[in-house]
């Protein structure tokens, strides 16, 4: 990748970090779109597995933002996008505790804490159909979905065991 590119990369993830209203799973169908349907750097189904693995793996979630500059253009790609991501977020976090911390109260405060719920809500469901549609049209992994789904809804099942049982059947070739 040229330079210009990568420079160009960090600034959408710096815009991405910028907006990523409850956490950088927000604005997952963004970063999709850029690097999928923009770029074209990963197929849907790759973006797929590429989020999936970066939730499994241990540390931050963002990872997957590590894991696509790596693809990229490696540790450049990596490292570049990586602090593209963590200093919007950085820099805003820490105006808002600070200003919160002063008057947490406040009706400004409140008003923001009140208005970004539904927001985050939205960005949550639209990442979860982002992710829904890499697996349109393979029944597997709409029916390990569901089983999933409702295993979360009904039961006290640890998640991680899910996830183990998911890894399993993508090793075994089911999905």
């Amino acid at each position: 990748m040229q330079q210009d590119n990568l420079w160009e990369m960090a600034l959408h993830y710096m815009l991405f970090a910028a907006i990523a209203v409850g956490g950088l799973g927000s604005v997952i169908p963004e970063i999709q779109r850029y690097v999928v349907e923009q770029n074209g750097w990963f197929t849907a189904r790759q973006f797929g597995e590429i989020y999936a693995l970066s939730q499994v793996i241990p540390g931050p979630n963002v990872m997957i933002v590590t894991m696509m500059g790596w693809l990229v253009s490696s540790w450049q790609g990596a490292i570049v996008v990586t602090i593209a991501l963590f200093t919007p977020g950085s820099i805003i976090a820490s105006l808002v505790i600070r200003a919160g911390a002063n008057d947490p109260e406040a009706r400004g405060a409140l008003a923001v804490r009140r208005g970004l719920a539904p927001v985050v809500i939205g960005l949550s469901m639209s990442t979860a159909w982002i992710m829904l549609s890499t697996i349109i049209g393979e029944w597997q992994g709409v029916v390990l979905t569901l089983a999933t789904v409702i295993c979360v809804l009904r039961t006290r099942l640890n998640p991680l065991w899910l996830i183990g049982a998911g890894a399993v059947m993508g090793v075994l070739g089911v999905v």
